[in-house]
């Protein structure tokens, strides 16, 4: 169901994922070409909506290319695509350009420039796809698991470097999903979500008590600060060291798990650390006004307010096309790019959006279907990566334009304006389906 034979060979071409995919693309291309907010700003606009049909038929032209190139030879070039990886984020940080607070863009030529974090989530799970390959027997072992940590966080340190949290934030999900179908323990899993809720929990917690209350107690205000939250860390650290001594003299299992314990808190309180440091105060803002946007309701909250109203003006069937106020007065930032499902929902209704997930719901399938289907490990893994990115940049940026999810700065797939993310989106459709024909090969 779903696919269609090709040639003599016996090749089929998965149609609900590609017609849904570009289904996708022709709805966001439509929606750029909807938002014209000012008359002054009507080339601005017009110069978006062009320049997507550019990066549209860019992606097309490589989403073929991709379809002859056999995904296991990629696999086999894994370490130099990841140095490749690396070295484009460490170029950015010395030569990129600042955009909207962050270094993340590379320019070269007649202001052409692009944006390697995304081009790198690809290289991320090509290449950390053929080191679960080559593990996967090892998987539980704890180097291992620890060794596939730093294959991970490497890139995403490297772009909190810049800062971009919203994109350095999608590498875990990406990272995670693939540990979990190469048969990560779940003691394992679930330490590591623990460490990456304290990280993340303990920044925002006091920035939303400061939000609340201006005049915050000492306590909250010394817990705020980076060089406390290192000094705690280290003496977790300490006990998890003494813990590890006292293990190796009586092996004794109450030593080995309180071991366990104080380094779970004392490397989430070490990342805690370094986004105290590294997240700025309006980014922090951004990421919790969505608990209460009344908060800051020209501030940090604005855009949440916004958003909300562009959905709930919406209605059963919308305003139509070009009909959306939030859209054409210019209320809502960033429509074209964050909150371009609040303008679609604003002017096609509730029928509309229905639809469109509707349309995400079938190319996540079809994407869970491949990851069980294919013909070996490496497939797997890679498509695990790519259902894994897609579903968190679905699920996050959807649900921070209804107000259940922090505002991270993370676009929609095939739909928000953006060359770079465009292309990285269809170019991992087209592996997809790359490794769904090549499992009917012999």
């Amino acid at each position: 169901m779903g696919k269609v034979y090709i040639g003599r060979d016996g090749i089929k071409i998965d149609y609900i994922l590609v017609l849904s995919m570009y289904l996708l693309v022709f709805l966001g291309i439509l929606t750029i070409y909807s938002v014209n907010p000012h008359i002054e700003n009507e080339k601005l606009i017009n110069k978006q909506y062009i320049k997507q049909i550019y990066w549209a038929v860019a992606g097309l032209i490589i989403f073929i290319s991709i379809l002859f190139l056999n995904y296991q030879k990629i696999g086999e070039y894994a370490p130099i695509i990841y140095a490749v990886s690396i070295l484009l984020l460490v170029l950015t940080l010395v030569v990129g350009r600042r955009i909207r607070g962050a270094k993340s863009w590379i320019t070269l030529f007649h202001g052409f420039g692009f944006q390697p974090s995304e081009f790198v989530k690809l290289g991320l799970i090509l290449s950390f796809a053929k080191f679960l390959e080559k593990f996967s027997d090892d998987i539980k072992n704890v180097k291992i698991v620890i060794l596939s940590l730093i294959i991970i966080f490497l890139p995403a340190g490297l772009i909190l470097l810049q800062p971009d949290f919203g994109t350095a934030l999608v590498y875990i999900p990406i990272g995670f999903v693939m540990l979990y179908f190469a048969g990560i323990k779940t003691s394992h899993l679930v330490s590591f979500l623990i460490i990456f809720g304290i990280a993340i929990s303990l920044p925002l917690i006091t920035t939303y008590a400061k939000l609340i209350s201006p005049e915050t107690s000492t306590f909250i205000e010394t817990l705020g600060e980076t060089r406390v939250i290192l000094k705690i860390s280290i003496m977790f650290g300490a006990l998890s060291l003494l813990m590890f001594i006292m293990d190796r003299f009586t092996n004794n299992d109450i030593f080995y798990r309180a071991m366990i314990v104080f380094l779970i808190f004392f490397t989430g309180l070490m990342l805690s650390a370094l986004l105290n440091e590294f997240l700025k105060p309006y980014q922090k803002q951004r990421l919790i006004v969505f608990l209460n946007p009344k908060i800051d309701p020209f501030g940090s909250g604005y855009n949440i307010i916004q958003s909300k109203i562009a959905i709930g003006a919406g209605g059963l069937f919308g305003k139509g096309l070009m009909g959306g106020t939030q859209s054409q007065l210019g209320f809502l930032p960033e429509r074209s790019t964050d909150f371009i499902f609040s303008i679609f929902a604003e002017e096609w209704g509730f029928v509309g959006t229905f639809f469109l997930i509707v349309l995400y719901i079938l190319f996540i399938y079809r994407g869970i279907v491949i990851i069980y289907s294919a013909k070996d490990l490496y497939g797997t893994y890679v498509s695990a990566g790519i259902v894994g990115m897609f579903l968190f940049h679905i699920i996050v940026n959807i649900g921070m334009t209804v107000g259940i999810m922090p505002i991270t700065g993370i676009p929609l797939p095939f739909m928000s304006y953006g060359g770079s993310f465009l292309i990285t989106s269809m170019a991992a459709g087209a592996l997809l389906l790359n490794i769904e024909m090549r499992r009917y090969q012999r």
